[in-house]
């Protein structure tokens, strides 16, 4: 069980190292649309791969396919979807307010989750140690992402727009928790995760380039690249095929709360050392005490989530 809680940390670790590479690319490109398509089809070519050298079969009969439920192939339009409300979130809100606000929705729907038993997880009742646990994460969190200084700063600018723009990226959290639900039932209908996740990233990767066809921006803007030796900024495909494999497996195993929480705890940690030593053209932020407290906190929260 530590070895699988571990493997949910380290796969939340890499999401930051992810958005490094994606960012790099949408700059460059000055289109997330067509950053998410290169990211999903090297994603989809490292499955690819992959599934030809562990020898399984792409095949599966048509009319099997056609009978599954509707919504197990919702993956795909799911993570387009998070792609677009993080592009409108981080214009209106901020990256600290869509952090926080997806982060939370991460947490609190994978304990509702559990609770509920939706998608047909293994039931873990919510009681008053789980609520102990959701109001230590919350504050965790607030704590690690310095929350109270931005409020000391601009809490008077903050709306009712703001508000509600904060609960959409709340929404957008349950939307992941969501997606690592779905494939978890989806891969068990494939008999592979592998092939679980090259669907959904080959559907997200078209139509991301729908969208950015749409939008009028240009597949050809992919030729202006440069990598001048930053070849890291390919890695993004990599680690979304990672991440979509690693929910499929965690979420049954360990439930959807003590995933997403790992996993939000694994993105604050790689995220402030990356702040810390300013890898990967990411600005220098020296990380304080209180940030690492905000750690501890959140992974105090998972041990709690375990036990309860």
């Amino acid at each position: 069980m530590f070895a699988l809680l571990t493997l949910a940390f380290i796969t939340g670790f890499v999401i930051p190292l992810q958005m490094a590479a994606n960012g790099n690319l949408r700059r460059q490109l000055r289109s997330p649309f067509l950053a998410s398509c290169i990211n999903c089809s090297i994603g989809a070519i490292i499955l690819t791969v992959l599934i030809v050298v562990t020898g399984e079969s792409f095949y599966r009969p048509l009319d099997y396919l056609l009978n599954l439920d509707w919504w197990l192939y919702l993956s795909g339009p799911l993570g387009m979807i998070i792609l677009i409300v993080a592009i409108l979130l981080s214009a209106n809100i901020g990256m600290l307010g869509t952090s926080l606000s997806t982060m939370t929705g991460m947490m609190v729907s994978g304990l509702v989750f559990d609770a509920c038993g939706l998608f047909d997880l293994p039931v873990h009742q919510f009681g008053v140690g789980r609520l102990f646990a959701m109001a230590l994460m919350l504050i965790g969190l607030a704590i690690a992402l310095n929350l109270p200084r931005h409020l000391r700063k601009h809490g008077s600018k903050i709306s009712l727009a703001t508000v509600g723009w904060f609960l959409v990226g709340c929404v957008s959290g349950s939307l992941l928790t969501t997606q690592g639900a779905i494939n978890a039932i989806f891969r068990v209908k494939l008999d592979s995760v592998l092939l679980c996740a090259l669907i959904s990233m080959v559907v997200t990767a078209v139509m991301a380039l729908l969208v950015a066809i749409c939008c009028g921006q240009s597949p050809l803007r992919i030729l202006k690249i440069k990598v001048q030796g930053r070849y890291w900024i390919f890695i993004g495909g990599f680690m979304g095929a990672t991440n979509i494999v690693a929910a499929a497996i965690f979420v049954p195993l360990i439930g959807a709360g003590a995933t997403m929480t790992l996993g939000v705890a694994g993105q604050l940690c790689c995220a402030m050392f990356m702040d810390h030593i300013g890898m990967w053209e990411v600005e220098v932020r020296r990380v304080k005490l209180t940030q690492i407290l905000g750690l501890v906190l959140i992974i105090g929260a998972v041990a709690l989530i375990r036990l309860m």
